[in-house]
């Protein structure tokens, strides 16, 4: 029996849940799932410059498995643009540095740390109508405009 893939440790969540083509209707369907893990070594080795080794000390994997999760998410990107498809930022084997959360009304977010209690009301307008992000990227809350 196989063990159990370690989580992978993401430093920070995508500020966008997903891109579509322009003038296309977003077609869910047929849709490619880029995983958070895939955007996060995306993010540190393409846009930070780090190199596999620092990734996959940041991630908590190996350096095989960066390389791994490299090449599927470089082809999964291929397959989005040449192609014409919607992809979408969303699951995968993860674990969160810090909570994130969002208020539904003016779309401030806050980062936090594990130990500290969720936010009653927004610091920004004082709605009370706050998300969590992990429950809308690592699971797809299905409940908020980003999941919808």
């Amino acid at each position: 029996m196989p063990r159990a893939k370690a989580l992978r440790t993401l430093q920070e969540l995508p500020s966008v849940k997903g891109f579509r083509p322009l003038w296309m209707r977003a077609n869910y369907r047929q849709a490619i799932t880029l995983k958070l893990e895939e955007y996060e070594v995306l993010r540190l080795i393409d846009y930070e410059n780090l190199i596999q080794e620092q990734v996959a000390e940041l991630m908590g994997v190996s350096r095989p498995t960066v390389t791994r999760i490299y090449d599927s998410a470089r082809k999964k990107l291929g397959t989005a643009l040449v192609e014409g498809r919607t992809f979408v930022i969303e699951g995968g084997d993860v674990q969160l540095a810090m909570k994130y959360y969002q208020c539904e009304d003016c779309q401030h977010r806050i980062e936090q740390h594990h130990k500290e209690e969720p936010p009653g009301v927004c610091p920004a307008c004082g709605s009370s109508r706050m998300l969590s992000l992990q429950d809308c990227f690592v699971r797809g809350c299905q409940r908020c405009r980003r999941c919808r």
